[in-house]
């Protein structure tokens, strides 16, 4: 049986609305601009609002990659969301992301990844596709 291999073939990014500078930093901790952007190079973080969760943002990434695509997201079969800020313990944030961006045909689970929170479900992707229970 020929090996099927998994290939990024869109992407797209969202990133919230409210911004955490330095300077607001300041302001809650005993820190200053100058002594974190001289060790880590970051000026501002993006936070989620009130009310905003990574599944808001999740769904808004599949229902751009599937315009992209010309898709519907109930052509979705999968989706992994790798992330240790999931909106839940349960249910999983990919299977909200999935509710809420129309793909009700898919399964999906979160993965705590951290800062391998990319890598780590690509090949874990590209090895479910290789297994034959999975295929059948």
């Amino acid at each position: 049986m020929s090996k099927v291999n998994a290939a990024i073939t869109c992407v797209h990014g969202v990133v919230p609305e409210k911004i955490l500078s330095n300077k607001d930093l300041e302001k809650m901790v005993d820190t200053n601009d100058e002594w974190i952007t001289s060790r880590t190079g970051i000026k501002e973080r993006r936070i989620v609002a009130d009310g905003e969760t990574l599944s808001d943002l999740g769904s808004e990434v599949v229902k751009a990659i599937c315009e992209k695509r010309g898709i519907s997201p109930l052509e979705i079969d999968m989706i992994i969301v790798g992330t240790v800020t999931a909106d839940h313990r349960f249910p999983s944030t990919s299977n909200i992301s999935c509710d809420k961006s129309g793909a009700t045909n898919a399964w999906g689970f979160d993965l705590s990844a951290a800062c391998s929170g990319f890598i780590i479900p690509l090949l874990l992707d590209n090895n479910l596709l290789n297994q034959e229970d999975i295929k059948r």
